[in-house]
């Protein structure tokens, strides 16, 4: 079987045998999951790959490991299934119990009674220049470095965080496409003008859209991308911990189901004295205010610069 990674998910393996009581809480199963692409599935929809363990779950307790796969949640395969639907069979309150059937990298096949538990809160490097942390009910995806895959064309250096709102994939929740992301950028001495971030938004969009056509079966038009940002003058005062320059906009892009989406978009920067430079964007349909905006001001205003 031909396997390349696709999309991306996140869930927790809280794998216990102890009883949990039934929360309000939103629960997770414990583990960082992608879903791989096969050749013998109709839609090319395979397996989900476990990319990351968390630390101290029951997943970790339970001996999961990277790379073991889940084949089915509840009896129910999630081949050919698509992740946004899989997110939702995997998602439930603190306390609820789902059934994984797992193969280990043995090639044993594996069945678990998964507790679900609350999220813990996600934490960045702490070998990183800097710190934040992300409710833990919200996706996070790989630290991508430079050229990025899908942008190879974006001439910078320095890597990129990204986390997805837990209403991500879900076309009819508030938070569809709603999501926030960090560039932390080398050799960067001087503010960005809104014209340098259109330009580079503009990259990043069109490559992000082609990859998505590729994966998905669809053709975007490049030209009905955009991406126009101004000075927001009343924004943040500090980001990071320094003097912070910001921008408000509005960015067109294709999703992933090959329609086109404008996104209201907010971008946070600071400079530091070490020639790196800090940037936090976010993204959603969902204008301000909102419960959501409150939860990405508190995610940027939480970043802090390590002297």
């Amino acid at each position: 079987m031909y396997l390349k990674i696709v999309s991306c998910g996140v869930g927790v393996l809280a794998l216990t045998t102890s009883s949990l009581l039934i929360s309000s809480e939103a629960g997770t199963v414990g583990v960082a999951v992608n879903q791989l692409y096969s050749e013998q599935q109709p839609t090319r929809r395979g397996a989900l790959i476990v990319r990351e363990v968390y630390p101290n779950s029951a997943a970790a307790e339970a001996g999961i490991k990277p790379g073991d796969l889940i084949l089915a949640t509840d009896g129910k395969p999630v081949f050919n299934s698509d992740m946004s639907d899989i997110m939702e069979r995997l998602a439930g309150p603190a306390g609820t119990s789902i059934e994984l059937s797992v193969v280990e990298a043995d090639g044993n096949l594996k069945k678990f009674s998964v507790v679900r538990r609350t999220y813990p809160p996600h934490f960045n490097a702490s070998s990183d220049q800097f710190s934040y942390s992300v409710p833990g009910n919200w996706r996070k995806d790989l630290r991508y470095r430079f050229p990025l895959p899908w942008s190879p064309g974006l001439r910078l250096e320095g890597f990129e965080d990204l986390y997805f709102a837990p209403g991500f994939d879900n076309v009819d929740s508030p938070e569809y496409h709603s999501y926030v992301f960090l560039w932390w950028l080398d050799r960067q001495r001087r503010p960005k003008t809104a014209t340098e971030l259109e330009s580079e938004m503009l990259i990043y969009f069109q490559g992000l859209a082609e990859q998505r056509g590729r994966n998905n079966n669809f053709k975007p038009d490049l030209s009905q991308i955009r991406a126009h940002y101004s000075r927001w003058s009343t924004g943040p005062s500090s980001f990071g911990g320094e003097a912070a320059t910001n921008f408000k906009g509005t960015v067109t892009l294709y999703d992933r189901r090959g329609k086109l989406i404008s996104l209201y978009s907010e971008v946070s920067s600071s400079p530091y004295d070490d020639g790196h430079m800090a940037l936090f964007f976010a993204m959603s349909k969902e204008a301000r205010p909102s419960a959501l905006w409150s939860q990405m001001d508190a995610i940027r205003d939480g970043v802090r610069y390590r002297r």
